[in-house]
């Protein structure tokens, strides 16, 4: 068994739980994050979601030391080199000082070594390193997860990253679908009340997928779209890619909200340039308040079509919820490579890319490379920028 296995105990899973319920009460966040900072050994934790148009912030939220958080946020802030990097940052990857050393060029380290943040808190603080995650990259949005540890912490290991690897597709789903909560956060307290007057469709369903509650946006939706149908009270999606896709994931929250993982994120609902997207967040294990009925399993989130195309690897990535290493595999088998290549151009054994390759088969139905090729060449077109 991993490390990482020995390490989903009940307080991870706990965690878990957390994140989730902090999507309806977001008066939870702050303890929700403070766990996540203690699970990462952390000294500091950092959740924001900002607004590129206005440069500020949507949603924010930190724990840890006050006395060494409010300077940051008062005199530091702006001054911290990496956020430039965000946007070349993978989703859901965790990383370190020395991975964005290494995403930023040569000059990296010294400029940050010799600059006036590193002189006046980092050192007299003595702090040490991060884990940086990427949530969210759209043209208005960037969400961040941060959490900062300090020199009595052991360094960093490969099992650690893992860990924050496996949480970070959570609160991903959480924060971005907690962003779609926010123009009506200030107007009603409650989840149905929210959900009503949420400009979003909103659709809550059972295991089975039977409909048992859907918002005005969503009964419009259900009526005029021909991508969306309620069949006898079921949910049914036109594209059966997003349909099979959702329904895994509203059966796989319901059975085991950690092993929800990436799946449920951005689902496109149809092969078109811009398409809309689902959003599933898992309630089973929810307060009552937060499911309205005792049967309710999921919320199906759908977020209009964008200004952006959605790129051809991202769209399969939430069809069959592939981990973002996966992802950047699916890639290099796009791009026309051997194992042998990506294992090189991954800096991996052949044997790791063997494994990896083996569970994307298994997950998007393919038996060999070049099958899997064809299926992302047959979805390509339709999902990428002419």
């Amino acid at each position: 068994m991993s490390a990482l296995a020995n390490t989903i105990d009940r307080a991870l899973l706990q965690v878990v739980e957390a994140i989730y319920d902090s999507v309806a009460d977001v008066g939870r966040w702050q303890s929700t994050l403070d766990a996540i900072r203690r699970l990462a050994l952390g000294q500091l934790a950092m959740l924001a979601v900002v607004d590129t148009a206005t440069n500020s912030a949507r949603f924010s939220v930190s724990c840890g030391d006050q006395a060494i958080l409010q300077p940051l946020e008062r005199d530091y802030g702006t001054e911290v080199p990496f956020f430039a990097a965000v946007p070349r940052m993978d989703i859901d990857v965790p990383f370190t000082v020395d991975a964005f050393y290494a995403l930023q060029g040569p000059d990296a380290r010294q400029n940050w070594i010799e600059s006036r943040i590193v002189r006046e808190w980092v050192e007299p603080n003595r702090l040490d390193d991060f884990f940086w995650v990427a949530l969210m990259k759209q043209p208005t949005r960037i969400g961040t997860l941060m959490v900062v540890t300090d020199k009595d912490r052991r360094q960093i290991s490969a099992d650690d990253l893992e860990l924050m690897s496996s949480l970070a597709p959570h609160v991903r789903r959480a924060v971005t679908i907690g962003d779609l909560f926010e123009a009506e956060r200030r107007k009603a307290e409650i989840f149905r009340s929210i959900l009503e007057n949420l400009d979003h469709p909103v659709m809550i369903v059972s295991n089975d997928m039977q409909i048992i509650f859907a918002n005005g946006a969503a009964e419009a939706l259900l009526t005029q779209s021909p991508a969306v149908s309620s069949v006898r009270g079921q949910l049914a999606f036109a594209y059966p890619q997003a349909n099979a896709a959702i329904s895994c994931a509203v059966e796989l929250g319901t059975r085991d909200e950690f092993a929800l993982g990436p799946c449920g994120i951005n689902i496109p609902l149809a092969k078109v340039g811009v398409p809309a997207v689902a959003h599933v967040m898992p309630l089973a294990r929810r307060e009552i308040s937060a499911r309205m009925s005792q049967r309710a399993a999921a919320a199906i989130f759908i977020a209009a079509a964008g200004a952006t195309p959605t790129p051809a690897l991202e769209a399969i990535s939430a069809l069959f919820g592939l981990t973002a290493a996966e992802r950047r595999v699916a890639g290099h088998v796009a791009s026309g490579k051997t194992r042998k290549e990506i294992a090189a151009a991954s800096g991996v054994s052949d044997g790791t890319i063997k494994s990896q390759l083996a569970t994307i088969f298994d997950k998007t139905g393919t038996g060999d490379q070049r099958e899997l090729e064809l299926l992302i060449r047959e979805l390509s077109p339709p999902l990428r920028s002419a």
